[in-house]
């Protein structure tokens, strides 16, 4: 009799732990997660509402200032093309790649003394950053450090006098900067961006601030104000003596 209640007694013990353990949930086991790499691009054809002024010594012996207006060069355009290509990887680290390239002409006769001048000018600006990305709450601050390399070509002819003073520069300077982006609200965004630098030239230098509307996640217009100089000097006959150039920028770009 003894032996049958100790039996029954483990029977009992047995499913009492059997029903208890149907209560105990699994522990589940977390796959490790990897981190994706993901990169974002931006691409924006620009068009700029440009002036352009400064000190050239192509038309005449001695440096004498210049200025073109929007409403002149548009009248002198004879080609240009504008773009923007960003990247940013999601560790932060990115590229920016800017081009632009004007190529104006424009003829004037001189009746003083009977002839005419022509003046040919082709200028292209390239931008090539690294760029690392630091994003907070509302604010996002880009740091920016590469090159900007410059060609200008600028030809002065009289009629009946032919490569009267013509001058064919390319030169790098190095640049750092910074931009910082603020969201105003989930669909408009505020930024300022500016840079400088040296190297070919004595002194290189931009600035810019702009408004950004979001579309979509794929088509933004971006309209925004800039301003670049620099100051080159080449030393040799018939080229530029001396040049600066402000460029007014209100530009209108869609990105996608």
């Amino acid at each position: 009799m003894d032996m049958i209640k100790k039996i029954a007694a483990g029977t009992l013990l047995c499913s009492s732990l059997l029903s208890a353990g149907g209560d105990i949930a699994p522990v589940a086991v977390q796959p490790e997660v990897q981190e994706v790499s993901v990169w974002s691009f931006e691409f924006a054809p620009y068009l700029a509402m440009s002036s352009i002024s400064g000190d050239s010594a192509v038309i005449s012996d001695q440096v004498s200032p210049f200025k073109l207006d929007f409403v002149d060069i548009v009248d002198a355009l004879e080609f240009g093309v504008a773009g923007h290509f960003e990247g940013v990887h999601n560790s932060g680290w990115g590229f920016w790649i800017d081009y632009n390239y004007v190529s104006l002409g424009s003829s004037k006769d001189l009746s003083a003394i009977g002839r005419t001048v022509t003046v040919d000018v082709k200028q292209s600006v390239l931008e090539v950053m690294g760029m690392y990305r630091q994003s907070f709450e509302k604010t996002t601050v880009d740091y920016m450090a590469g090159i900007r390399r410059w060609n200008l070509k600028m030809d002065a002819e009289l009629s009946g006098i032919p490569d009267r003073h013509d001058t064919d520069n390319d030169w790098v300077d190095g640049i750092v900067g910074a931009r910082i982006i603020y969201d105003i609200t989930p669909d408009w965004e505020v930024y300022v961006s500016g840079d400088m630098g040296a190297g070919a030239s004595d002194f290189t230098a931009s600035a810019t601030v702009g408004v950004r509307y979001i579309f979509n996640e794929w088509l933004d217009l971006d309209i925004q104000y800039r301003g670049l100089w620099v100051d080159y000097e080449t030393g040799t006959p018939n080229s530029i003596d001396y040049f600066s150039s402000t460029t007014p920028v209100p530009t209108v770009r869609c990105l996608a």
